[in-house]
């Protein structure tokens, strides 16, 4: 165990009980003493209305220092907390009310006003009990592959365990400055911020990105640890030579060779954390580790700290075993079962192990699209675009993008011969769906591509549009 981790390993107890450091956020700065009081305020006021032991509370979050203080008042309570995105589409936030049965939603009166989180009842119905839930932290909620999301149920033993993990792959000691613009529904984004707030540290974060806001904060603040995922990073990497000394943490998707040589001409004297993780795994397995006097491959990197790896004799499938899993997902018995078979993870990736024990990804077997980090579901936007009277059959998938790492693609077949244009189709659906779900290229066609058994084939439409110039682009 690092020397320099509280002396509490308890995540939550930690948190409550740091001293010193705090958030910066587009509202100004908040220390560490006012968020412990923001939360233990926020706790009493939830016990007073009746929370129960391992209840699923809703808590909307949006790059605000008040959502740290909400999560933290809700395990305070003995409550489950269950982030979600504030602005996330009305669809999502029924699923989740529906899927958690929760009765109360944390929230502030004033987004634009420091304010403390207040519980509001949604439901009069007392949820059932769940054992699954006994021991858990938090829910949160990832994509699938039929586009229903599933909220993975997290121990927060396992939490705290995981923490004391990445720390020392990771090296922050205490004190540390942080940027990270990552939301709080996201495991990437829970940890990232947990940590060096844990340390007694500084975390920069904000409601939304922008390469003028974190070039600004690391040519004034002596900043450590930077996270964020690769979109974010090429965004940023066009700026002027910047000698820095500081830690960049990435994941989402796997950095190949082409990304870090630009990081390096950016920023020299960083030391690049390529992360490889599932929420379903505690998240962070592998960890890459490249700086600019060491030679760089587009590899995952290498097992954390008691992960294991192997790959599926049949289908080179990568799974994990690891002491930091869910528990699992809620109210999918079956799914979790599926998912997790003899102690094992299947992750959906097709990938090879290496005799050093590496691991490099060759390639996907689930059809998410990874856009920037954001899972999307091929299956769900096909469904609001075949909606549309003008669209006589749809097909969504996956295409390499230099901004995004992956491109959401759509072929519609149009019922008339005058198709809609791109632009209709997506104002049509932006109040349908989120933002990042909405398709970056749109093409015309007179059939869908069909597979051996009849079936509409993405892999075929994949490498249709690869040897073939693009349409129009939604702007990013």
């Amino acid at each position: 165990m690092s020397r320099d981790l509280p002396k509490t390993t308890d995540f939550h107890t930690a948190l409550m009980t740091a001293t010193g450091g705090g958030i910066w956020d587009d509202l100004g700065w908040l220390c560490m003493a006012d968020i412990q009081q923001m939360a233990g305020d926020t706790s009493k006021a939830l016990n007073k209305l009746g929370l129960c032991s391992s209840e699923p509370v809703l808590i909307p979050v949006g790059g605000q220092s008040e959502d740290i203080a909400a999560i933290l008042a809700v395990i305070e309570a003995g409550g489950v907390a269950v982030p979600f995105h504030r602005k996330a589409h009305s669809d999502l936030r029924g699923h989740l009310e529906s899927a958690t049965l929760a009765r109360f939603v944390l929230s502030k009166p004033n987004p634009e006003k420091r304010s403390l989180p207040a519980p509001l009842a949604i439901s009069q119905a007392l949820p059932p009990k769940r054992p699954l839930l006994d021991g858990a932290a938090m829910i949160t909620y990832t994509s699938g592959s039929t586009g229903k999301p599933k909220g993975v149920v997290l121990s927060r033993n396992r939490i705290s365990a995981k923490l004391v993990t990445i720390c020392e792959a990771i090296k922050m000691g205490r004190d540390p400055v942080a940027i990270v613009p990552l939301q709080l529904q996201f495991s990437f984004g829970q940890w990232a911020t947990f940590l060096p707030l844990m340390m007694g540290g500084t975390v920069h974060i904000t409601a939304r990105f922008s390469a003028d806001w974190a070039n600004q904060i690391i040519r004034d603040q002596p900043v450590t640890h930077f996270a964020a995922v690769p979109t974010m990073l090429r965004l940023m990497v066009e700026g002027e030579r910047d000698t820095t000394h500081m830690r960049i943490l990435t994941g989402g998707e796997a950095v190949n060779s082409e990304l870090s040589s630009a990081i390096f001409q950016r920023w020299p004297n960083a030391t690049v954390n390529g992360i490889y993780g599932l929420t379903e795994t505690g998240t962070c397995d592998l960890f890459r580790f490249d700086r600019a006097d060491l030679p760089s491959d587009d590899g995952l990197g290498y097992p954390a700290k008691q992960i294991q790896v192997v790959t599926d004799p049949v289908t080179s499938e990568l799974l994990i075993q690891s002491p930091y899993t869910m528990l699992g997902y809620l109210d999918m018995p079956e799914l979790t079962r599926e998912t997790m078979r003899d102690g094992w993870i299947r992750t959906g990736d097709i990938a090879e192990i290496n005799k050093d024990g590496s691991v490099t990804l060759r390639g996907r077997i689930k059809d998410l699209i990874n856009r920037g980090g954001n899972k999307v579901a091929p299956i769900e936007v096909e469904a609001i675009f075949a909606d549309h009277p003008a669209i006589s059959a749809v097909l969504v998938t996956g295409v390499p993008d230099p901004q995004f790492g992956e491109a959401i693609h759509m072929l519609v077949v149009p019922k008339n011969a005058i198709a809609p244009s791109k632009q209709t189709l997506i104002d049509w659906a932006k109040n349908r769906t989120d933002r990042f779900k909405l398709p970056d290229v749109v093409h015309f066609g007179e059939s869908l591509p069909l597979g051996p058994t009849g079936k509409a084939d993405r892999t075929a439409l994949r490498c249709r549009i690869l040897d073939q110039p693009t349409d129009e682009k939604t702007p990013p």
